[in-house]
Formats: structure tokens, sequence, C-alpha cells
């Protein structure tokens, strides 16, 4: 009689504690992060009467009598399912989408969450402002490189961190010179480039099309103080439009006197011919002029050269030159953009009938392609800027080249900060730009079940849930991070309102068990009567 008494009591006792589990998940159904738990209930030993016999050949075998003493727990078990994520519009608040948990530490030892209500404090600290805990990651060095295979630390941003100003050591050209071109048409690019103390400098380029898949390219660096060096090349196409060759060129600058070795004239009357020349002017630009020489009597001849950035224009210079018998006299100097360019002759010869030799020595000289070196005004130090000039083409259609692309930049200090799905904090400066300054690491273990609950929406180690194994966002099973959104309660409120009703009729039914067990105690006592 009496273990009815034990078997009832143990399931009050247990139901209560069911009941109590239950009202601890509708409690924390508004908690960041928090899981829910669930009660598992199994027998206790019964109690044996008769134990089972095997069956002989005149009898069957029969089966154990035993009475159970009641229940008890078999578990209670955090359950680790994803909560519904809700957006929050903060950039420091996190929710992870899948597994993990955040790392925290108070300097001491380290705890884990899934509550991602981070901020950052006045120094700069990445914590949860309730506790104080700060989050675990790593920091990038000043590069923005970010080692994740070192040792976690504590996160610090500090407001108004500064970034140095970085010196522009390359600068990148991109689209389309125009094939359909004539010869002589420039197209002019600029761009800003950086020197050691942040300030910047404007870099002017010009392409001129000297010849059939031919451009020459000249720069300028109005600031500079003293020479510019590599300031000249030369870019050769394929017939198919891409880049055959890159090389730089060396020249007068600017071009005084374009010296042609022979020149032997047509005596036929009427007789015309056009060679083109290149030369530079103090910016480094170079023009394509056309000379058009034609003949007006037995000893004279008539010229204009004319600049091929505007073929339809007036003449640069034009006039008349005669045969004295020893040399041909008259050529007039050639006005550059304010720099003039005289023509010379080095072994004349005397004309004659359908015969003409007009080639002038080439202005420059091809050499390798060298970095464009000045020194900026201002006081900053010497630079050197690679010019990368593979990504043109040659094509027709429209000019389109642009100075797409620079390396430097001014000194700036933060400004906002964002993260993304890696967890990556990245850094916005007032300069512009954009740096990595840290990562938040992320933690599984083998049975995050295991785990022990230490209030605040914490956990712990516990000697059944694993160590913490440290890694990176979206990386060894760990989930990805959505900034902006906090991940909600996992707890379900209609199960857990079916759940509080089996459990407040499991109670009913085992105090029932208790108060019909006291009767038949009662009626057993009245028998003495």
């Amino acid at each position: 009689m009496m273990r009815s008494l034990f078997a009832g009591v143990s399931g009050l006792r247990n139901h209560q504690t069911r009941m109590d589990v239950i009202g601890n998940n509708i409690a924390n159904v508004n908690t960041v992060g928090f899981k829910g738990s669930r009660v598992s209930f199994s027998d206790v030993m019964s109690q044996t009467i008769q134990g089972a016999s095997g069956s002989t050949a005149n009898r069957g075998g029969t089966n154990p009598m035993q009475i159970g003493m009641g229940m008890g727990l078999a578990s209670i078990d955090t359950v680790f399912t994803d909560g519904s994520f809700q957006p929050t519009g903060k950039q420091t608040d996190l929710s992870i989408q899948g597994q993990g948990f955040f790392i925290l530490s108070d300097g001491d030892g380290q705890v884990y969450t899934r509550a991602g209500n981070f901020d950052f404090d006045d120094t700069g600290n990445y914590l949860v402002p309730g506790t104080g805990y700060k989050v675990m990651g790593w920091m990038a060095d000043n590069s923005g490189n970010i080692n994740t295979a070192g040792t976690i630390g504590a996160i610090q941003i500090p407001v108004g961190s500064a970034m140095a100003a970085k010196t522009s050591t390359q600068m990148d050209f991109a689209n389309n010179l125009s094939a359909s071109a004539i010869n002589g048409t420039a197209a002019t690019t600029s761009i800003n480039v950086y020197d050691s103390l942040g300030i910047s400098h404007k870099i002017v380029h010009t392409f001129v099309k000297e010849s059939d898949n031919t451009w020459l390219y000249g720069t300028s660096v109005p600031d500079a103080t003293g020479a510019v060096t590599g300031a000249l090349g030369r870019v050769v196409f394929t017939s198919t439009g891409g880049v055959q060759s890159i090389g730089g060129i060396t020249a007068t600058v600017p071009t005084a006197t374009l010296t042609i070795p022979t020149l032997q004239m047509d005596s036929t009357l009427n007789a015309t011919h056009t060679q083109n020349f290149t030369v530079f002017d103090s910016s480094n630009v170079p023009h394509v002029y056309k000379a058009t020489f034609t003949t007006t009597g037995a000893t004279t001849w008539s010229y204009s050269l004319t600049d091929q950035a505007n073929p339809e224009g007036a003449a640069a210079t034009s006039g008349t030159i005669t045969w004295t018998g020893a040399a041909y006299t008259g050529f007039g100097p050639l006005n550059v953009n304010g720099n003039n360019v005289t023509f010379g002759i080095t072994t004349p010869t005397a004309p004659a009938a359908a015969a003409f030799n007009a080639t002038p020595t080439s202005p420059y000289t091809p050499v390798a392609i060298a970095p464009l070196g000045f020194t900026p005004a201002g006081g900053g130090d010497p630079m050197s800027v690679n010019l990368v000039l593979s990504k043109l083409t040659q094509f027709g259609g429209e000019t389109t080249i642009q100075a797409v692309n620079q390396d430097g930049y001014s000194s700036g200090t933060l400004d906002t900060t964002t993260i993304d799905p890696s967890g990556v904090i990245i850094g916005r400066f007032t300069n512009g730009q954009s740096k990595n300054l840290g990562q938040v690491a992320l933690a599984t273990f083998s049975n995050p079940a295991g785990l022990n609950k230490a209030g605040s929406s914490l956990f712990a180690e516990s000697n059944n849930s694993g160590v913490a194994q440290i890694g990176t966002a979206g990386s060894g099973g760990r989930g990805e991070l959505s900034p902006g959104t906090l991940e909600m309660s996992n707890i379900d409120l209609a199960q857990e309102f079916s759940n509080m009703i089996i459990t407040q009729r499991g109670f009913q039914s085992n105090s029932k068990i208790i108060s019909s067990t006291d009767e038949m105690l009662q009626e057993l006592a009245n028998l003495k009567r």
C-alpha cells in the first residue's frame, strides 16, 4: 500500500520540477538569445515480485512480476534550435545564423553566449553593456591584416583612431584608345596621387596617336619641383586590339630642333608629298604635325605644317623654301604650345624629277619603361609611381581611356564602423578609405547541450560539453553573422502552454493517487472497529 504513496509523491515532485522549467521558459520568452529547456521523465527501479522463468518440455515460460516504485527525472536538456531574428538597425548588434557562440571575457575566464546585444564603451571596448563582458576576437595590424590563427583577445576600437597617409606607388589605366582615330588625335586623363605627407598632387596624362597601332604618352606634374622622370612612353597594340609592348622613351623636352638628315625635293611641278613629325612641348605632351610640300617651281616649294590634333584647322606655320644650289632655305620656326621648333638639314641633296626623300630623325629614343619620378611640392619625400597600362585596348569606336585607380591616400580619422557576415569589423575613415580593424571570434562545442547555464544569457564549459573550438564565422560548421539583428528566444509559447496543461494534469493525477491511497489506508484502519 505504501508504494503507491511514494510513487504519487515522486510524480508530484517531478511534475513540479517540469512546471518550474516551463515557467522559466515562458518567463524568458523575450530574453535575447535565450535557449529553452525541456524535462524528460523516466521510471525508477521496479520491485520484483517474481522473476521470469524459461520454458520447459511440459510448461511454457513466465514473465517477471514487477511493481514500479514511481518516476524520476531522466534529464533537463537545453534546446539549441535557432530563435527568430529581429532587425534592430544597430550595426553593433549581432546574431548567429547557425551553430556557434560569441566568446566573452571578464579578464579572469571565458563564457559563451548567443545574445549579441553589443556596443562600444568610452575607450572603444566592444562589450556587453549590461555586464561589461568584453567580446573576444582578433585585432588587425596596421595594414589591416588579421591573423585568425593567433590567440584571441578583447576587441578594442578606440574612438578617433587615426589612419596615416600612404604614398602613392601605382596608378592604373583602363578602357579604350580608338583604333579609328586619325594620327595626332590626343586623349587626356588625370588623377590625384598622394605624397608621404598625404598632400594630393594632380597628374595629367596625354595619349597621342602617332601612327597605326602606336600611341605616345606624356605625363605632367604641375606642382613638381625639378625634373620629372619616366614621364614619356609608347604603347604599341596588336592587330587584334591588345597591348603588344609598353616602353619608355627619352627626348629633349621641349623639342627645339627637328633635324632632317637628308632632304631631296621633287622638282616635278605641282608634285605633293606629306610627312608626319612628332615633337614635345614643355608639359611633356606629344604633338604630331603633318608637313605638306608642294613643288611650285624648278627650285621652289611651298610647305605647311598642320597639327593633327586639329587637321581641319589653320596651318601652324607655312612658307616657301628655295634650293640655292647648296642648301634649302626659308624654313620658318614652328610654335608648339609656346615653344619654337626649328628645322635643320644635315645633308641636303639637289632636287630631282619624281624624287623625294625627307625622313626626320626620330625626336625620341626608345628605352625600358620606368616609374614616374618627381619631387612633390610641399615637403613630401620624392615619389616613384608605377604606371600600369597593360589593361588598355585599341578597338574601333570612341576613346574612353581613364586613369582609374591609384593606391595612395591622405591621413584620416575613424568615422564609422560596420561588421560583415564573417565578423570582420571594418572602419571607414574621413579620408574615404576603409580598413579592417578586427574580427569577432566564434566558438563551437562537440556537445553544446552539456554547457552550464551561468545566468545573464551566458554559458560555461562543463566536463561533458567538450572544449571550445574557436574560429571565424562561416568556417568549421560555424554559422554566419547577421549584423544589425538580434536572435530572440527560441521558446514556442503554444508548445509551452500545451506542456503546461499536460504537466498540470499529470500533477493532478498524482495527487489523486495520494488521496485515493489515503482513503484505502483509512478503510484499513477501520477494520479493527
